[in-house]
């Protein structure tokens, strides 16, 4: 009888598993189906009875979406904008001119073409992301140099690298019909990972990335046309360690880890060395003067990392070719790592708070003396 009995067991298992599955992808399948109408339900509703909503939460979204144009160098800054731009849970105010210049206080205009010319070219931490113009760095520069009877211009575009800012310099003299007695370069860490492995010259000497990034869009578009994903995101931010910023610290890692300086670090800044050397000679030709400014990440500064690669190399490269070389990591060695993070950056962020402006510009200014 127990031989009997212990027969069928197997297959009872066996059909329970089965039960157990097909119940499990039943509820699976409910939810979905939830998830799928639900999401419809808010895209029509946003589109027609609260498109109010749509719209506000759209106007902040095109900030970004619309604040950058296409060119052969890759992007620029879209001209004539004026918004309050958002950036994680800061709100600041934006504008451009009429030639795609960040702008604001102090900023030069048509009226000041004829005065000596200075420009400033970096990445977002030059356009300065999430700081009004007058408290940025090439802002504080720009009421400087006014003072000395110069105009001091911000080149300054997110995701820029040595790659474009020849293109961005001789554009901008281009349409400003004016060459510069100076240009600043202000060489971000993430200038070498772009060199490295974002950026491509085309045979077309356009500039292209390997691969496209298309996640920015993607996000961009959830934001702007659902409501559910738009409350996700602002309790996101509102909670003490929320942060619209992605985690780009990788970006800067090639400083700090040996494994990837032997992978990709070396050869970005071989790059990074040849693109600069194009300055150097446009500059020479020009018969301006070049300075190269460099800082540090938050990683930088709570790895202690005050003597970085980032300035050793950078002040070797500087000295043998006859450029004027500013090291702006010091400054944000001088308190305990945490309080000048604190102080100096954006809370999860990589960029620069007011303070971090400030500090660079102290330092830039005791460097080199007046603009």
């Amino acid at each position: 009888m127990s031989q009997r009995s212990a027969t069928p067991r197997p297959i009872a298992l066996a059909a329970r598993a089965s039960f157990g599955l097909k119940g499990l992808f039943r509820i699976l399948g409910q939810v979905c189906a939830i998830l799928v109408i639900t999401l419809a339900l808010d895209y029509v509703l946003l589109a027609t009875v609260f498109s109010a909503w749509k719209r506000s939460w759209g106007d902040a979204a095109t900030a970004y979406t619309q604040a950058y144009v296409h060119t052969p160098w890759h992007h620029d800054l879209a001209p004539n904008q004026n918004s309050m731009r958002p950036w994680g849970k800061i709100l600041y105010p934006f504008r451009t001119d009429r030639y795609g210049f960040r702008t604001g206080p102090c900023a030069p205009d048509e009226s000041d073409k004829s005065k000596p010319a200075i420009f400033v070219v970096g990445d977002s931490f030059t356009e300065a992301l999430g700081v009004p113009y007058e408290e940025s760095f090439a802002g504080l520069m720009a009421c400087e140099a006014a003072k000395e009877g110069k105009a001091a211009w911000n080149l300054g575009v997110m995701s820029f690298s040595p790659v474009i800012y020849l293109r961005k310099i001789r554009a901008a003299a281009e349409k400003l019909g004016i060459k510069p007695t100076e240009i600043y370069v202000f060489l971000d860490l993430s200038d070498i990972t772009d060199e490295a492995i974002v950026y491509r010259v085309g045979e077309d000497g356009t500039i292209g990335v390997a691969p496209p990034h298309r996640w920015f869009d993607i996000g961009q578009f959830l934001l702007g046309n659902f409501a559910t994903f738009r409350l996700l995101y602002n309790f996101w931010l509102d909670l003490p360690f929320g942060s619209a910023a992605p985690d780009e610290s990788w970006r800067a890692r090639w400083s700090l880890d040996p494994k990837i300086m032997d992978e990709w670090g070396r050869r970005g800044l071989e790059l990074a060395d040849k693109n600069m050397d194009k300055i150097v000679e446009t500059c020479r030709e020009w018969k301006c003067q070049l300075t190269l400014v460099v800082y540090p990440w938050p990683d930088n500064v709570k790895a202690g990392d005050r003597n970085s690669i980032q300035v050793t190399h950078w002040r070797r490269w500087a000295s043998e070719r006859g450029v004027r070389f500013v090291d702006g990591f010091g400054p944000f060695f001088q308190e305990p790592p945490d309080v000048a993070v604190d102080k100096y950056f954006i809370p999860g962020d990589v960029h620069f708070s007011a303070g971090g402006h400030r500090l660079l510009f102290e330092e830039l200014k005791r460097s080199v003396g007046p603009f």
